[in-house]
């Protein structure tokens, strides 16, 4: 076990396992002030990303045509990214995401709310259960 001092108040305290780098106790005010303190920090880095965004856009926008004349100046390079692409676009559309001819079965469930109950290895019913809703997306063929 291993004690800390919070870096709030400054009282000992035992840190929890699951929170290796704890600094803070468990009390409400120091919780507090360490909340305080991760929100001062975010704005201020959030300052530099918008900063940095804002100037990124500026350039952007000065340089608008920059890939354009870039294409121009290098054919084999805008060959090449067309090729490869189109090799990813057929890729993408080769994928089958769903097999249109399974056959629909023969009752299909309707659609309402169930209670859905774990069978446990042994073949006991859980006692534990969840209320769930079944919508019919597809009506079949």
């Amino acid at each position: 076990m291993t004690i800390k001092h919070c870096a709030a108040c400054g009282k000992k305290f035992e840190p929890r396992p699951q929170a290796r780098n704890q600094t803070y106790c468990s009390a409400k005010e120091c919780q507090r002030e360490r909340r305080r303190n991760e929100q001062n920090l975010r704005r201020q880095t959030k300052q530099v990303s918008v900063s940095n965004s804002r100037n990124n856009k500026d350039r952007a926008g000065k340089n608008a045509k920059y890939m354009s004349n870039y294409r121009n100046r290098n054919p084999a390079y805008a060959d090449a990214n067309r090729k490869l692409q189109a090799a990813r676009n057929q890729k993408r559309r080769a994928t089958v995401i769903v097999n249109e001819a399974a056959s629909a079965p023969s009752s299909p469930l309707p659609s309402g709310r169930y209670r859905l109950k774990p069978i446990l290895a042994d073949g006991i019913v859980s006692e534990a259960s969840w209320i769930v809703e079944i919508t019919i997306i597809s009506g079949g063929s």
